[in-house]
């Protein structure tokens, strides 16, 4: 595995479990997304910027995602999935995924993710400061 994901920052690994599985006998891939998503919050607590959504005025908010399925998933097995931020422009973080099977010794899925910083109270995206910035790449 190291050799799949040694530029990722931020690597969490997760059992598969046996109902994410659907009825065609793979993991659902609304669940790659639940994947990635624990990886990008993994990825926040390891920077020190995850706040609870209740204190927080300003603060991360999915914009787009996408997964590219490399191969199935099936119940039995562990999923790393790394997470590293490739890009920041102005008030958007790009955040790439790679899921790698320790059955498959292979990854099954990349993924990307474009997170916004936005104003909860105003309801609007703002611009990422540059001592955030230093923060989201001090890795």
């Amino acid at each position: 595995m190291s050799e799949f994901l040694k530029d990722y920052i931020v690597i969490k690994e997760i059992p598969v479990r046996w109902g994410d599985m659907d009825v065609r006998g793979h993991v659902n891939n609304t669940i790659y997304y639940r994947y990635f998503e624990s990886s990008r919050i993994e990825l926040f607590q390891f920077l020190d910027i995850y706040e609870e959504p209740k204190t927080a005025r300003t603060g991360p908010i999915l914009s787009f995602q996408c997964c590219y399925y490399k191969k199935p998933l099936v119940y039995p097995d562990t999923v790393f999935v790394g997470a590293k931020i490739i890009r920041i422009d102005g008030s958007k973080i790009i955040i790439k995924h790679e899921l790698y099977s320790k059955k498959l010794n292979q990854i099954a899925a990349e993924g990307e993710a474009h997170i916004i910083w936005y104003d909860y109270e105003k309801k609007k995206k703002v611009i990422i400061s540059d001592d955030l910035k230093r923060r989201f790449l001090k890795t």
